[in-house]
């Protein structure tokens, strides 16, 4: 009777064992096929995404097609003469401004290149005068006049930038030689290369011409460098005497 009933134990058991796995194989199956499904949905929802975008893009550029106004050949070169008659206009204008600029030279170099920017906007609206139009002539004449201005602006833009040019790197060398000499005293060759300094910025400021807006500057410069350049000198030959006495001492 034990015998008996333990084997019916086990066969339950076993059949209870069967039934949780084929209860997981369900549940697994379920899982799978809910996976799929939800993956399905991200695609349909992606399409459909996609779908309205291009239905966007569409639409608007029907949109866009019913605004586009078409225009005759007459009503074109209407449009484009009207457009030549206040280019030429504004041309002008430029211009006049430009030489209204530089009127009373000398003058800053940010103020000739404000003159350079007003005449070359005048001859790039010159230069887009399209032929057909009653202006074209004009425009080709005016554009040899403000070629030829802008290459005299140009000569001197390029004047005022050089001596302007001198004065700032005239000023730097004159910065540094302030700073080699600084808590003295100093060996001879720490003197000699300030000394060589401040020539080289003196013979900078001596090169800037009477006619450059920065002469006046200079000249107010010059002075005061040439009195930094006669101090540094005295400091070195006071320097180089000290030693040639030190040295005739020890060889005493």
């Amino acid at each position: 009777m034990k015998t008996d009933k333990l084997l019916n134990e086990l066969e339950n058991s076993l059949d209870s064992e069967e039934l949780l796995h084929q209860i997981k194989t369900e549940q697994q199956e379920e899982q799978v096929s809910e996976e799929k499904v939800f993956s399905q949905k991200r695609w349909i929802i992606l399409l459909i995404s996609i779908l309205m975008v291009e239905v966007g893009i569409v639409i608007y550029a029907l949109q866009a097609s019913q605004k586009i106004v078409l225009v005759s050949p007459e009503e074109q070169a209407l449009l484009e003469q009207q457009q030549a008659e206040k280019d030429i206009k504004e041309a002008k204008r430029l211009s006049v401004e430009s030489k209204r600029t530089i009127k009373y030279p000398p003058l800053p170099l940010a103020t000739w290149e404000e003159a350079e920017t007003e005449l070359l906007e005048s001859i790039k609206l010159l230069e887009e005068i399209p032929k057909g139009t009653t202006v074209k002539k004009e425009a080709d004449k005016l554009l040899q006049t403000y070629r030829q201005d802008y290459q005299n602006l140009r000569q001197q833009l390029t004047f005022e930038k050089t001596a302007t040019s001198k004065l700032v790197t005239s000023k730097k060398l004159a910065i540094q030689a302030s700073v080699i000499v600084q808590n003295p005293p100093h060996p001879p060759e720490v003197w000699e290369k300030a000394q060589t300094k401040w020539q080289e910025a003196i013979s900078l400021l001596q090169e800037i011409p009477q006619d450059a807006f920065v002469f006046y500057e200079a000249v107010e410069k010059l002075d005061l460098y040439q009195v930094n350049y006669q101090a540094v000198t005295t400091r070195l030959e006071t320097q180089i005497n000290r030693e040639l006495r030190t040295e005739n001492r020890g060889g005493n």
